[in-house]
């Protein structure tokens, strides 16, 4: 079986880390042959793409509305006729949207939902004076053309992006299927008998400053702990467009204790020398951090992200929680406090997290990829 994942870039995300983790997985196995192909220079994984069989393309589609669409897709074009792959599994929308523009008869197409896909929003009439909505709409007929003439299949990460791809997608269009996202257990396992360097409480968060990730809330957090003469660091992990705003509110709120720590490859060892994992995005179609840091028996604090909430067993692994500071505080209180809750949460973390070990995701994909081929037959 030969399967070719298409992503736009390797920026370091999550879905772009998921991507990267199938291919690596699925690269294992002698019964498949599997090709990564970037559609962008930018890579934070090199580590792991020099091991796999990888190509970067200048290949893009951009429909435009005004009808002056760019499209650019001789290199693209040249892989599939080199390679003859038996599946093409796209990854976020820009991919989608070359996948869609070289459709061949004999390929069967995944359509990877890492998160609830705006351009596929349902068109409401009060949206016609909004331009940014219109193009959605245009790109969404565009997309769904195309859908219509090839065999494809979505796969989503959680109930959330199940139940939204089922709310926006055509009745004949939707053969969908949930198959949570998954980790190498074992690279974020804390290695037996690890003692901490730092004895303070240590909180962190990893992940890119967008402003739906809503990382400002931490501080709030942060400054109430300060205000109760909490002895503690915060770190924060990752790089993005809010970065700078959530520096300057910390610097604002004088929180000391927080640490801007950019993006790192060795996330395991901060997990490793932390307590609690806090966690503030106001939507997360999954939340594959969460599982990092649960396998790393860290204990989770999280508000309603609605993807997230199918990872978190409340009072097990962690808490769903309002985006209160106050609310925020006092669990983290009484998990420092009470040792014995603290330690029967980070057991059953580690535990739980061995069911989205990587190993049995590909497993299940693998077979996925065969009962789709073989209804296409």
């Amino acid at each position: 079986m030969k399967v070719l994942h298409l992503i736009r870039s390797l920026q370091k995300a999550g879905a772009e880390k998921i991507c990267v983790d199938i291919c690596t997985e699925l690269n294992k196995r002698e019964d498949i042959e599997v090709l990564l192909v970037s559609m962008s220079p930018v890579n934070a994984f090199k580590n792991y793409t020099q091991k796999i069989p990888f190509k970067i393309i200048n290949s893009k589609v951009l429909p435009s509305i005004t009808g002056k669409s760019i499209i650019e897709t001789k290199e693209y074009e040249k892989i599939l006729d080199d390679f003859k792959p038996d599946i093409v599994h796209s990854h976020l929308f820009w991919s989608e949207l070359l996948a869609k523009q070289c459709l061949r008869q004999n390929i069967t197409y995944v359509t990877h939902c890492h998160d609830n896909i705006r351009e596929f929003e349902n068109f409401k009439f009060s949206s016609i004076i909004n331009k940014q909505k219109l193009i959605f709409f245009f790109e969404k007929q565009w997309m769904l053309k195309r859908i219509k003439n090839c065999n494809n299949h979505f796969i989503t990460i959680s109930k959330n992006t199940t139940n939204y791809f089922h709310r926006v997608l055509p009745r004949e269009l939707q053969k969908i299927d949930l198959i949570p996202n998954a980790i190498f257990v074992e690279k974020y396992k804390k290695p037996e008998h690890h003692i901490k360097k730092n004895q303070i409480l240590t909180l962190i968060n990893v992940g890119r400053f967008w402003d739906f990730k809503n990382q400002t809330f931490l501080l709030d957090v942060a400054k109430k702990l300060e205000k109760q003469k909490v002895k503690f660091k915060m770190y924060l992990i990752g790089d993005g467009p809010e970065l700078k705003n959530v520096k300057e509110k910390s610097k604002s709120l004088k929180t000391n204790s927080v640490v801007f720590l950019g993006n790192v490859d060795n996330v395991h060892d901060y997990l490793w020398e932390s307590d609690i994992y806090i966690h503030s995005s106001k939507k997360e179609a999954f939340g594959l951090v969460l599982i990092e840091a649960m396998a790393a028996g860290l204990p989770v604090l999280t508000t309603n992200g609605k993807g997230n909430i199918d990872v978190i067993e409340q009072g097990k692994n962690g808490y769903i929680l309002q985006e209160d500071a106050n609310v925020f505080f006092k669990k983290i209180n009484e998990l420092t406090q009470n040792k014995k809750l603290y330690s029967k949460l980070s057991n059953f973390c580690e535990e739980y997290a061995k069911n989205y070990d990587i190993e049995n995701y590909t497993i299940r994909l693998i077979d996925y990829y065969k009962s789709i081929l073989n209804k296409s037959n």
